[in-house]
């Protein structure tokens, strides 16, 4: 895990929050997600998470379950790098590929 996202969740843990989680988001990038009620929480995740240079900082008031969901994305370097390499011609043009399902018994 990043140091950036390791510091946001030790630094969110000072506050009361609901939930708290990592995961990746579509695009590759690695998001922590911090689910709290407590509005002053909000403002200093923020500032926190953007003192760390993350890209960027959202977050969504749910109104219904009174609570607040804030976002601290950061760049998964290896994830955008995979995407500009040609993987099939690079890694795979030495190796033959079969196609097993049309082989007749």
């Amino acid at each position: 895990m990043k140091e950036e996202r390791k510091k946001i969740i030790r630094f969110a843990l000072d506050f009361d929050i609901q939930d708290i989680h990592t995961y990746s988001g579509y695009k590759g990038d690695l998001i922590v997600k911090v689910v709290t009620k407590e509005k002053e929480a909000l403002s200093a995740i923020r500032s926190f998470a953007l003192s760390l240079g993350v890209k960027e900082v959202v977050i969504k008031q749910n109104v219904d379950m009174g609570n607040y969901e804030i976002f601290c994305i950061t760049v998964d370097e290896q994830v955008y790098a995979l995407k500009t390499i040609d993987i099939l011609d690079e890694v795979h043009s030495d190796h033959l590929v079969e196609n097993h399902w049309d082989k007749k018994k």
